[in-house]
């Protein structure tokens, strides 16, 4: 949020950042936009007085980068994260901004990296991939099937993985600490927290994208049942 009542929002059709006011009209919300050429943006969070805008290439090797824009005019001041192979992550659509750091769960290369969103310098990146008998989960703690979310909190990272079907729970320094696998029994559904959906086969549903924590809980974009449509979990 920039504060007097306007938020950055990321549009997805076509894939832009969008300035709107939240107390108009849907007609009249939008104030200025930005749509960086040749790319798509998943994700935006802001950090001091700046805007960081996650982007992806538009096809494969989906190569992404934060773009970094003045938080009240959207004027573009740097970008970081493709200036060489180290950092360079792949399919990335979901970030966390912690103090003086951005987490990015990097997907295609099964790995969370953090950068100082100050310099766009890489400080640290842990993650492989990892497949078990079931080629949906990941073999071992510490090891991603995808990663998508990511929240940072507490002193904890907490990941998401959308083809692993869990969520991993881990220290600042990336050392596992607790494995969450999605169940209906565990969560409840948003929309209303006193009754659990009913899915015949929950686990054979990805998670979507997107986690948040509060001081007592974890919200997480549940499974995609259909094309347009995913829930949003609560963990209590």
């Amino acid at each position: 949020f920039v504060g007097n009542g306007t938020a950055w929002v990321v549009e997805a059709v076509p894939s832009k950042l969008v300035l709107m006011r939240l107390d108009e009209t849907e007609e009249s919300r939008k104030i200025k936009e930005f749509n960086p050429p040749g790319a798509l943006v998943y994700d935006v969070a802001v950090a001091d007085d700046e805007l960081l805008v996650l982007c992806s290439t538009l096809g494969y090797p989906f190569i992404g980068k934060i773009m970094v824009l003045d938080k009240e005019s959207g004027e573009f001041r740097r970008e970081f994260g493709h200036t060489s192979e180290d950092c360079a992550f792949r399919g990335a659509e979901c970030m966390a901004v912690d103090g003086a750091l951005v987490y990015v769960a990097a997907k295609y290369n099964h790995a969370v990296k953090i950068f100082t969103h100050a310099d766009g310098v890489l400080r640290k990146c842990f993650g492989r991939q990892g497949l078990s008998d079931d080629e949906r989960r990941s073999a071992s703690p510490g090891e991603f099937n995808g990663p998508c979310g990511i929240a940072v909190g507490g002193g904890q990272i907490i990941v998401s993985e959308r083809a692993g079907r869990r969520i991993q729970v881990l220290s600042l320094e990336g050392e596992p600490l607790q494995m969450i696998r999605f169940s209906i029994e565990r969560w409840r559904t948003w929309s209303n927290p006193d009754v659990h959906d009913e899915y015949d086969r929950v686990e054979d549903y990805q998670l979507g994208l997107g986690l948040c924590l509060d001081e007592s809980r974890l919200w997480c974009v549940g499974p995609n049942t259909s094309l347009n449509h995913a829930d949003i979990f609560v963990r209590i």
